[in-house]
């Protein structure tokens, strides 16, 4: 964690309270459980819609001051990700945590490469590492509540 802003680390850390928050309610009965769930993947939508401006920041603010037309479109691609994750959970009332824990996984493989190659500072891949495993361990925790909810009431 040497190195990563503090600002940054407290507001990437403070910003996984939602995900562990939704994850909590989720199981609870009739209108707050659903709220909570559809509250999970909006939420997840929003802030793969941030990651993916963040992505479209790094590509506008290079030095050549010529953005790679290919790394715009694909800045564009997690908040459709997201957004067909949020639809799915309001239209067909599916539980998305797993697309959501691969969106997110997709986002940190290339936020990584991107650090990598200097395209986004050095902190910037410790900082999505730490804030991607969080994210995934309120999906996995999700998952596992939805699994024990299955089995409680079957």
């Amino acid at each position: 964690m040497r190195g990563i802003p503090a600002g940054a680390l407290w507001l990437g850390l403070l910003g996984l309270l939602p995900f562990y928050g939704a994850a909590l309610l989720a199981h609870q009965p009739l209108t707050v459980g659903a709220a909570a769930r559809i509250g999970f993947v909006v939420y997840a939508a929003v802030i793969l819609s941030f990651l993916g401006g963040v992505r479209w920041g790094l590509e506008i603010a290079r030095e050549s001051g010529t953005p790679s037309p290919r790394r715009l479109v694909l800045s564009v691609l997690p908040p459709l990700y997201g957004w067909a994750c949020a639809v799915g959970t309001l239209v067909w009332d599916l539980s998305l945590s797993g697309f959501v824990a691969t969106g997110f996984v997709l986002q940190f493989l290339w936020d990584r490469a991107a650090a990598r190659e200097g395209l986004a500072p050095a902190w910037y891949e410790p900082l999505r590492s730490i804030l991607t495993v969080g994210v995934l361990g309120a999906c996995f925790l999700l998952i596992v509540l939805e699994r024990l909810e299955r089995v409680a009431t079957t």
